[in-house]
């Protein structure tokens, strides 16, 4: 069956959400086919029936869900026979804690990108994320992607902890990729996406680690417009 994914878009149709990329990453590790529709910040309330305020949104086994990591719960359960996204209950805990870690990184990686996400939105969608980041930043878009060279240094240093796990194991799932790696991976690929700042360039342990999802997930790691 062919899982349907809303999928943040900005204006020229390029696929924005962190948290979609490590949806789509999850499906593609399972092997699920999928396909995508584009969506924008202000249209996520209205897709799929309504109800929901964030994406992922995944209509999968007649079921709609609406959150990276009860999709990737979910296709635990239902595709037993397919390499795992957790390796076991333990596994499950332990990506929680790499979630919470992908939270704050993703605060601090953001603060340099957010003009540019803004300036590649449509009008409509401008006025919606300039309103709602100026409130949880409390400064204007401007004031908070100022001095990137401050806030950029201040996102690498929080990838310290990253780089320490990796100096041991290529995945952050061990000898492979698990779910913990798509959460990740997902913040990565959102700010190359957005283009705004390389995050990736002269990180000798970070680099390597997503080349080597690129090379299990280049198709889908490649569909930046969908």
């Amino acid at each position: 069956m062919t899982a349907h994914l809303y999928d943040l878009t900005l204006a020229d149709g390029r696929r924005l959400s962190p948290y979609c990329w490590a949806a789509k990453l999850a499906l593609a590790h399972k092997g699920v086919p999928f396909e995508t529709t584009a969506t924008r910040f202000v249209d996520i309330g209205k897709v799929a029936g309504g109800g929901f305020k964030t994406v992922p949104i995944v209509e999968i086994d007649g079921v709609t869900i609406g959150d990276s990591f009860e999709l990737a719960l979910h296709l635990e359960r239902t595709r037993v026979d397919s390499p795992t996204l957790f390796a076991g209950e333990g596994g499950v805990a332990l990506t929680r804690a790499a979630a919470a870690q992908g939270a704050y990184l993703l605060g601090k990686m953001s603060r340099p990108m957010a003009l540019a996400i803004h300036d590649g939105l449509d009008a409509e969608t401008q006025i919606y994320f300039r309103s709602s980041r100026e409130r949880m930043f409390k400064a204007p878009l401007e004031e908070v992607s100022a001095q990137p060279e401050t806030t950029v240094a201040a996102a690498r240093e929080a990838m310290t902890p990253l780089r320490i796990l990796l100096r041991s194991q290529p995945f952050i799932g061990g000898d492979a990729p698990l779910f913990a790696d798509f959460l990740i991976a997902g913040l990565f690929q959102w700010a190359r996406v957005v283009g705004a700042v390389d995050y990736l360039t002269g990180e000798d342990r970070i680099g390597p680690w997503f080349g080597r999802l690129e090379e299990r997930y280049g198709a889908t790691l490649g569909a930046t417009a969908g």
